[in-house]
């Protein structure tokens, strides 16, 4: 109960995140805003992707160096941009210190600010113009408008670029008690140097101190090395740090390629320091190649210190459903400390047109975020996000500077409105977030498994500017959550009831089960019908309730999860119920014929020692039972065919004492009574395999059968005379009689492991493939829409199942099965073979006789037929007091009658020989 509690529970967790997002992460308000029509001066930077950004809050400037142009030559020069009069230069060094570092683009970038000792912006790492990547440090002076390169100690990372990583400059700086300056910590992990990708969880730490002015150029770095966890390589992928997090969301695979064809949903948030751990947030964005990360900086609401905005990037249109959205202007939200996912489209930039534009999607943005507005009069309300620059799904480089304001305010995706809301929306840097309504996506970004031949969406192209290839494009298809949640339930149901009715099923097929039994069986059997009727719920409600974003879109079977998923649903849901209606029926057949049957087989296979009449009533040439005939006076012990174990009751009721003749006109068969001893071949006889292995059995000749055997009435026969005969048969050894070889058989057969019949084992086959085929349909599911953590819980339920079947196979249970006899046959053990469909399912056969001779192996009784039971007499109810009024001549002339009755001949030869006693 417990574990189908985690399951329901699991899967509706799942259902909801399929579909929508978290609602109750708040936002600020936000806005985009257009700085490109208000920038002036023609000394602008060109378009750029790549490019390392800062801002200055005491120099007012924004300072960008190096990117990539539209040629994919990296760049060397710096542009500041001042925001209070929005106009661009270059940087007018001190004399004598003109050094710049090369030309580079992706590097490693953030300010180093330290009391008055150091105001810089530093550089870390970057691909050269050559396509070499570099592993240099250098950092700006922002108030002497110089670089210095920075000493490094030695022991550090291998060259490199694209790594994540950067500095949060809320963070403090730490004085050492063993430098004489303050320090600030850098972060840099995973990264490529074109031939190899390092995975981010190689972590380089920096700390970098000293002082750096126009007189003194003394700044020195020091490399720290940390691995955490074991994280794959990425390329393209989006980074920032928070705190001591690093927060790395999207690219590609390090072998994958470097496009949005390739890009990955994953992401990972890793804290240095502490607990130094790991975590991947579910997925929720549509994957992105080339996003930009920056922290939310609004200090409005303390949640939205953990915040981190991933801004842009480019999607494979053709592969992902975004829900109808655009990726122009949209943001996903990151809460690093829960894990949890956002998506949002800030309010837009009216512009001169009153008409609301929004950034294109692009890859290899440059974005900085401060803690207040960085243009405008009410500095104090509001914060920014600068983005320049970067690439578009076409290949062309931007050179475009955008502003993402967010106000002082708190909005959520079931409350977009906020107080300051009201109004006409505004443009321009002193914008304060009038008309400003956001829009909330309900939920995240799907994978598309449909496809058509048409080529792709612009946003799917090429990052560097190559002609897009051609790929399939599909279709957005979605369905009700009650199919999210029934159809794997019902397939969580299965499992354990099919390993239930596996090894306990057999036990049903007894006339007489016990009340624990039957309330078990009634228990599996109504779990068995709720969890099909649910799987038949989800598969109905999953063609109801498809939908498309599209008017044109194919709904019948459009995606391979549905074409996949059908085949195993009609296997496990109406092939596999076929399957046992057809057993079921096949079995009724069998035993109605066994039951038209069951004399003239139970005749044929029985242990009587009596003579069998030439046929049972039904048959040609055969003869009724004579209603006169005497039936024994005395009752008897009654023993059991073997194959009629589990009809105890029912036997008894129907077997009684044989005798031998009906009527003096009918003669016995032909039968030899003193057959010579001699040795016999093996055989594969269960009676002969039974008694050898007890013990040896004696040859029993006539005399060895005594005539009074079959008559214990006190009446007829003398007291003493029965004494005697009792006496004689106790010292008999009699290793084979039917109570004997039913304890034998027992015992052997508790260790037998058989294959089942034919219609058996084409049900076995069809349920497991079924079973199978469902478990690696929901595996798939869960792996390619990135629920990692789900993926792994429903895998080991899968194996568990699987290793709880194979163990149970393994200690030969259940008996009749294919594993388990395969098992079995591995180990060297014995299997009985593989018995037909009638045999196995209806006949119920007497095990066949044992060659070695006409008596010992055969029971002193058959069962009577239905006449004779009608016809029979009662027992004699005669007491012993009624012998005593019966003299000795009476007595020997009864002895005498009932000889002539039998018909019994007594013969005493001098030697052994063959000898014919009742020839007819």
């Amino acid at each position: 109960m417990i574990m189908l509690l985690s399951f329901l529970s699991f899967f509706y967790f799942l259902s909801i995140n399929a579909q929508s997002i978290s609602t109750s992460i708040s936002l600020p308000p936000l806005q985009w805003i257009s700085l490109s029509p208000l920038l002036q001066s023609s000394n602008a930077p060109p378009a750029l992707r790549d490019a390392a950004i800062a801002y200055d809050e005491n120099s007012r400037s924004l300072i960008v160096f190096g990117g990539e142009s539209q040629g994919g030559f990296p760049q060397s020069q710096t542009y500041l941009l001042n925001l209070d009069s929005l106009m661009w230069s270059s940087p007018n060094p001190p004399v004598g210190l003109t050094e710049a570092p090369p030309a580079r683009s992706a590097a490693i970038a953030g300010l180093d600010i330290a009391a008055s000792y150091r105001h810089g912006f530093v550089l870390v790492g970057g691909k050269g113009s050559d396509g070499q990547a570099l592993s240099d440090i250098w950092e700006f002076d922002l108030n002497s408008q110089f670089w210095s390169r920075v000493s490094v100690s030695p022991g550090s990372p291998s060259p490199r670029w694209g790594a994540s990583g950067g500095i949060d400059t809320r963070v403090s700086t730490v004085q050492d008690p063993r430098l004489s300056y303050p320090n600030n910590t850098f972060y840099l992990a995973g990264g490529t140097s074109g031939s190899q990708s390092d995975a981010l969880s190689d972590i380089w730490r920096l700390n970098i101190s000293g002082a750096l002015a126009a007189n003194l150029q003394s700044s020195v770095g020091s490399w720290e090395h940390l691995t955490i966890g074991n994280l794959p390589a990425k390329v393209g992928q989006g980074g920032t740090v928070i705190n001591n997090q690093i927060v790395s969301v999207g690219g590609c695979n390090s072998s994958a390629g470097n496009s949005s064809a390739c890009a990955q949903q994953d992401s990972y948030v890793v804290t240095v320091g502490g607990s130094n751990n790991v975590i991947s947030p579910n997925p929720c964005p549509a994957p992105r190649y080339g996003p930009a990360l920056v922290p939310n900086m609004n200090a409005y609401s303390s949640s939205f210190s953990s915040q981190v905005f991933v801004l842009s990037g480019i999607y494979n249109s053709s592969l992902w459903d975004v829900g109808g959205s655009t990726n122009d202007g949209e943001i996903a939200v990151l809460d690093s400390n829960g894990g949890t996912w956002i998506r949002a489209l800030p309010a837009g930039d009216p512009g001169s047109t009153g008409q609301a534009s929004y950034p294109v999607a692009r890859e290899g943005a440059a974005v900085v975020a401060y803690p207040n507005a960085v243009v405008g009069q009410n500095r104090k309300t509001t914060s920014d996000i600068i983005m320049f620059g970067g690439q578009d799904a076409s290949g062309r480089y931007l050179s475009d500077l955008w502003l993402l304001r967010s106000y002082n305010g708190s909005v959520t995706s079931s409350n977009p409105q906020w107080s300051g809301g009201s109004g006409q929306l505004q443009t321009g840097v002193n914008a304060d977030g009038s008309g400003v309504l956001m829009q909330f996506p309900n939920k995240c970004a799907t994978r598309i498994t449909a496809s058509s031949s048409t080529s792709p969406s612009s946003t799917s192209s090429s990052p560097r500017g190559t002609a897009p290839s051609n790929s399939d494009t599909s279709l957005a298809y979605d369905t009700t959550i009650i199919h999210k949640v029934f159809a794997p339930l019902s397939v969580a149901l299965l499992l354990p009831i099919s390993i239930y009715f596996r090894l306990t099923l057999s036990t049903y097929t007894d006339k007489k089960i016990s009340e624990s039994q039957l309330s078990w069986f009634l228990a599996a059997s109504t779990l068995t019908f709720l969890a099909y009727a649910v799987g038949i719920v989800g598969l109905v409600t999953s063609f109801a309730f498809l939908s498309s974003s599209l008017p044109t879109a194919r709904t019948t079977l459009p995606t391979a999860h549905g074409q996949v998923g059908l085949a195993f649903f009609v296997c496990l849901y109406v092939i596999i119920p076929a399957l046992f209606v057809l057993r079921y029926f096949i079995a009724r057949s069998a035993l109605f014929e066994d039951g038209r049957n069951t004399e003239i087989e139970e005749r044929v296979n029985s242990l009587d020692t009596t003579e069998k009449p030439s046929s049972l009533p039904g048959h040609a040439g055969s003869t009724g039972h004579s209603s006169g005939a005497s039936p024994p006076s005395s009752p008897h012990i009654q023993s059991q065919s073997l194959g009629h174990v589990r009809n105890r009751t029912t036997e008894a009721i129907m077997s009684s004492d044989t005798e031998s003749v009906t009527s003096g006109g009918q003669h016995r068969a032909f039968e030899v009574l003193n057959r010579p001893p001699k040795s016999r071949h093996a055989s594969n006889n269960w009676a002969q395999v039974y008694v050898e292995s007890s013990q040896p059995l004696n040859p029993r000749s006539l005399s060895d059968v005594d005539w009074l055997l079959r008559r214990r009435s006190l009446n007829a026969v003398d007291e003493l005379d029965y004494a005697i005969t009792q006496l004689h048969n106790a010292r008999q050894a009699t290793p084979a009689t039917t109570d004997r070889l039913i304890n034998i058989q027992a015992s052997h057969l508790e260790n037998t492991v058989r294959y089942p019949s034919y219609l058996d084992s084409v049900i076995h086959i069809f349920l497991q493939a079924s079973l199978l085929g469902i478990s690696v349909v929901s595996l798939y599911a869960l792996w390619s829409r990135g629920y990692n953590a789900w993926f792994i819980i429903v895998l080991v339920w899968t194996v568990l199942f699987y290793a709880v079947i194979f163990a149970f196979s393994w200690f030969g249970r259940p008996e009749k099965s294919m594993l388990s006899a395969t098992l079995r046959r591995l180990r060297g053990g014995a299997v009985v073979s593989m018995a037909s469909d009638k045999e196995e399912l209806g006949s119920q056969h007497y095990p066949p006789t044992s060659p070695r001779g006409p008596y010992f192996h055969q029971p002193p009784y058959r069962a009577a037929t239905r006449e004779e039971l009608a016809q029979a007499r009662p027992i004699s109810l005669t007491t012993d007091d009624e012998d005593d009024h019966i003299d000795e001549d009476t007595r020997q002339r009864m002895i005498e009658e009932e000889m002539e009755r039998r018909d019994v001949s007594i013969v005493t030869v001098p030697r052994r020989r063959l000898l014919v006693a009742n020839p007819s």
